[in-house]
């Protein structure tokens, strides 16, 4: 006797892109993390400035608390009725001005309860943005069949964002340290 098939609804193109886009700006910052040698990357590069154990701590809280929050607006969408989205064009393409999250010209300070500890070194810290992935990837999966075009929550910099656009700063803020990593590596090396 065979085990009963489940049944799930395909995954809507607009989070299929969404996770496309997470797993390609990830790629990036990996890239970057190795790019700056396993004994380096607990080094700050000078005074204020974070270490690459602490950029990453700082990417994990940051995950962490989108994740809680997609999920959060999800859960409170599907109870109120939101259905599935009709649409399917690009919600990358539609997010507005990508280079304002992305260029290191311009300063972004970061409030108290986003700023890393410091406590973790970048193995552990690597592990707790993986996690953070994880939680992440999940209630983007489970969002499927709920249109998230409306449902808006604020960014302290950015604005309102709808939970699609949420997702695409999230690969953007990747971007965003993955160079700033990049920059702490070629500070160490020249030092």
């Amino acid at each position: 006797m065979s085990a009963p098939s489940i049944e799930t609804a395909p995954t809507h193109p607009r989070i299929q892109e969404l996770l496309t886009w997470l797993e390609l700006h990830r790629r990036e910052l990996h890239e970057a993390v190795a790019s700056v040698p396993a004994h380096l990357r607990e080094i700050r590069p000078g005074e204020g400035r974070w270490s690459v154990a602490e950029v990453v701590e700082h990417l994990a809280i940051i995950e962490r608390r989108v994740a809680k929050m997609l999920a959060m607006r999800v859960s409170a969408a599907r109870a109120s009725g939101v259905g599935p989205d009709t649409e399917t064009s690009s919600v990358v393409d539609s997010y507005p001005d990508p280079g304002r999250a992305t260029d290191r010209s311009r300063k972004i300070q970061s409030p108290e309860p986003v700023r890393p500890s410091g406590a973790l070194d970048a193995v552990a810290g690597t592990q707790a943005l993986e996690q953070a992935r994880v939680s992440l990837i999940s209630a983007l999966r489970d969002a499927n069949g709920v249109s998230l075009e409306h449902l808006v929550q604020s960014h302290p910099v950015f604005g309102p964002l709808n939970m699609y656009h949420w997702m695409v700063l999230a690969g953007l803020h990747d971007s965003r340290h993955a160079a700033q990593i990049r920059e702490i590596g070629e500070s160490l090396a020249a030092s």
